[in-house]
């Protein structure tokens, strides 16, 4: 079994779609599990729906290793219609619903009890935003997993201790709520199809705004709101907090902040932008790596390899030697779970030709040059890279990066359209 991350628009029939999907309202729009038709596709771009994950209507277990659900899905289902009932309130009224904001409270409870019950928790699904609108209600959504199976990791090996309960709530509730304030910004700023510019300056207020909304609320417990406004602190004393306050050292940044700092920095660069393509698990792992000790905490970060899978199932991987693999197995490096099991799907390069349709285990990082969630997402990895290092790329790709020489069925037909859009969308020099 594969999964794969596709534009609505150009899904197959029969397919099945691999996530639930909720409208905008906090309703259930598509099901997991439901059939591609073209009722289906019509419906989700009415709704807006740009890319979704999907499956082919095959096998539903993974090679030799597929991991349990992180929650119960009518659980997640219900805490995730909840947290995006309450932004959208939020978005509407201009301040919070004290009824919805209770009743995300007990959702993220119940939570809280399921991620401490058995196995740590294990991140192995490949992340897909399905909906850019939806991306706020969604990316907290994902931070409180994150955080919850963090503060569990930091808890049971040592990193912190006196984790009580109260403290977990705070927690899951603080990461619920992080960015919260961003429902007070003008839309259009969130939805900008390019990076930020002065625009900063008015993105840096949605912690103070998300204090704003908070302040009427007694039933938040201070730590909660210390997330609210501190999770972009910085360990060296960078970053932003409230509007007019100053930044706080690295020694009076609650615990709890520095969790859902990391998470929230996780997520957001493993989720795609209107500007930026998604980064997969084992970039964003590195990226954490590099930054611990300046932007993060250096004793939390490297437990996020005990929670996240670095190479999920679905991930396309271009390697040294021109060959393209999708991963169908998930693991990774670190010694306490299985390698990547993977399976040659395409070929940039006459002599990798042989390897298609051959299974392989990825035996080291070293043998990828670049990651993507999807096949557009690939091909623009491909253009990026050869703009800006094409030193980095094989050499067949160095000299014409869009030549395919040939991938097996289905993905030849993936990776031809997407090589013609990109070069329908590039303007001649």
């Amino acid at each position: 079994m594969f999964r794969i991350v596709l534009p609505v628009e150009e899904l197959q029939s029969l397919w099945i779609v691999d996530e639930d999907i909720l409208a905008e309202n906090g309703q259930p729009l598509v099901r997991r599990g439901a059939v591609v038709t073209p009722s289906l596709k019509a419906a989700m771009l009415r709704h807006g729906i740009e890319r979704v994950r999907v499956r082919p209507d095959e096998e539903v277990e993974g090679l030799d290793w597929t991991p349990g659900e992180i929650l119960p899905p009518a659980l997640a289902f219900r805490a995730r219609r909840k947290i995006q009932e309450l932004f959208s309130n939020t978005v509407r009224k201009r301040a919070l619903s004290p009824q919805l904001l209770s009743e995300v409270a007990q959702q993220t409870s119940d939570v809280i009890d399921r991620l401490f019950e058995g196995d740590l928790p294990l991140f192995a699904e490949l992340r897909s935003l399905s909906d850019f609108d939806g991306y706020t209600h969604e990316h907290c959504w994902s931070v409180l997993l994150i955080s919850i199976a963090l503060a569990r990791a930091a808890q049971e090996t040592g990193v912190i201790e006196n984790l009580h309960y109260q403290d977990c709530l705070s927690l899951g509730l603080g990461a619920v709520l992080h960015d919260i304030g961003k429902t007070q910004l003008p839309r259009p700023l969130l939805q900008k199809a390019g990076p930020l510019d002065d625009e900063w300056k008015l993105m840096r207020l949605h912690p103070q705004k998300g204090i704003d909304l908070l302040r009427p609320y007694d039933l938040l417990m201070p730590l909660s709101r210390a997330i609210v406004a501190f999770h972009h602190e910085r360990i060296d004393g960078g970053g932003y907090g409230l509007a007019k306050g100053h930044t706080l050292a690295e020694g009076i940044i609650p615990e709890t902040v520095r969790i859902v700092s990391i998470a929230d920095a996780y997520d957001a660069m493993v989720s795609a932008r209107p500007y930026r393509r998604a980064f997969l698990p084992y970039e964003a792992l590195d990226i954490l790596a590099a930054e611990a000790g300046r932007q993060f905490d250096d004793r939390l970060v490297p437990l996020m390899e005990e929670i996240v899978v670095a190479f999920p199932a679905g991930s396309l991987l271009l390697l040294k030697d021109g060959t393209v693999a999708t991963v169908r197995s998930p693991g990774d490096h670190t010694g306490k779970r299985p390698l990547p099991e993977c399976l040659v799907v395409a070929a940039f390069s006459d002599a990798a030709l042989r390897h298609l349709g051959a299974s392989m285990t990825l035996e080291s990082r070293s043998q990828v040059i670049l990651g993507a969630v999807s096949p557009d997402d690939l091909i623009a990895c491909i253009a990026q890279t050869q703009n800006l290092n094409p030193a980095s790329l094989p050499p067949p790709l160095r000299e014409n990066p869009f030549r395919l020489a040939g991938a097996i069925p289905l993905w030849d037909e993936l990776l031809t359209h997407e090589i013609s859009e990109h070069f329908a969308a590039t303007p001649a020099r």
